[in-house]
C-alpha cells in the first residue's frame, strides 16, 4: 500500500512538473522570448528551465497541439515562426468564432458568467507603455475566452483558446502602434452590453464590427516572405528586448 500512495504521489509530482514547464514554455513563446523559426533541442530547454527531460518532452508534446511548436522527424523542435498565411488564418477563424460566441453567450450565458466577462472588458493600454500593452493582451485574451466559456459550447471553448493564444504572438508585433486602447475598450463595452441585454443579434454584430476594427488596426503588421524566423519585436523604447541565453 505504501508503494502505490508512493508511485501515485510520484506521478502526480511529474503531471506538476510538466504542466510547470509547459506554462513558461508557452509564456516565453507567446511573448517570443523563444523566437519564431527558433530550433531548440530537449538538452537547452532541460538547461534553461533546469528540469528533467520527461517534462520537458510533456510540456513539448502539448505545445505542438495548440500550433506553438513544431517537431521535425530527426532535425529536433522548432518555435512556429510567424507567418502571412497564418495570420490571414486566424483573422478569419476569429471572424466566425466570436460574432457566434457572443451571439450563444447573449442566450446562454449565467449573471455570474456577465459579470466574469465584464471584469475583463474594461482595461486601456497606453502608447509606448510596454507592461500596460503586455497586461492589456492578457485581458484581452481572458475576455474572448470568457465569452466562449459564457456559449455554453465546449469545442468553441476550446478552439477560442488556441485562436487567442496563437493570436497574441501577432499582437506584440504592433506594440509600437499608437494607443487604441480606448478604442478597444469601448468596443469590448458595446459587446458587453448587448450580452448583458440578452440580445443575440446586436451581441454577433457588435463582436463582428470588433474584428473587422481589429483587423484594420492590425494591418501594419509586415510579415516577410516566408514568415518570421528570428526577434519580430521591435527594438525602441517602447519594447525594452528581454536578455536572455541564446538558444541557438
Amino acid at each position: 500500500m505504501c508503494e502505490i500512495v508512493y508511485n501515485c504521489k510520484s506521478e502526480e509530482a511529474a503531471l506538476t512538473e510538466a504542466l510547470r514547464i509547459y506554462s513558461l514554455m508557452r509564456n516565453d513563446i507567446i511573448s517570443c522570448d523563444l523566437v519564431p523559426g527558433a530550433a531548440v533541442s530537449e538538452a537547452e530547454l532541460c538547461t534553461r528551465y533546469k528540469v528533467s527531460r520527461t517534462p520537458v518532452r510533456e510540456a513539448c508534446r502539448r505545445l505542438q497541439e495548440e500550433g506553438l511548436l513544431q517537431i521535425v522527424p530527426f532535425r529536433g523542435y522548432f518555435i512556429s515562426p510567424l507567418t502571412t498565411e497564418e495570420y490571414r488564418s486566424l483573422n478569419e477563424m476569429q471572424l466566425v468564432l466570436d460574432p457566434a460566441a457572443a451571439a450563444m453567450a447573449a442566450e446562454r450565458a449565467s449573471d455570474e458568467q456577465i459579470a466574469n466577462i465584464e471584469r475583463w472588458a474594461n482595461y486601456i493600454y497606453y502608447a509606448g507603455e510596454k507592461k500596460s500593452y503586455e497586461t492589456f493582451l492578457e485581458w484581452n485574451r481572458n475576455f474572448h475566452i470568457e465569452i466562449a466559456q459564457a456559449s455554453g459550447n465546449e469545442i468553441m471553448v476550446e478552439m477560442t483558446v488556441n485562436l487567442q493564444t496563437r493570436l497574441i504572438r501577432y499582437f506584440y508585433l504592433v506594440i509600437s502602434m499608437a494607443s487604441y486602447g480606448k478604442e478597444l475598450v469601448e468596443e469590448h463595452q458595446a459587446m458587453m452590453r448587448a450580452i448583458r441585454a440578452r440580445k443575440p443579434a446586436d451581441a454577433r454584430d457588435r463582436a463582428t464590427e470588433h474584428v473587422i476594427r481589429t483587423m484594420e488596426r492590425t494591418s501594419l503588421i509586415r510579415i516577410p516572405q516566408g514568415g518570421f524566423r528570428g526577434d519580430p519585436r521591435p527594438t525602441t523604447s517602447i519594447r525594452v528586448r528581454a536578455e536572455r541565453r541564446s538558444i541557438d
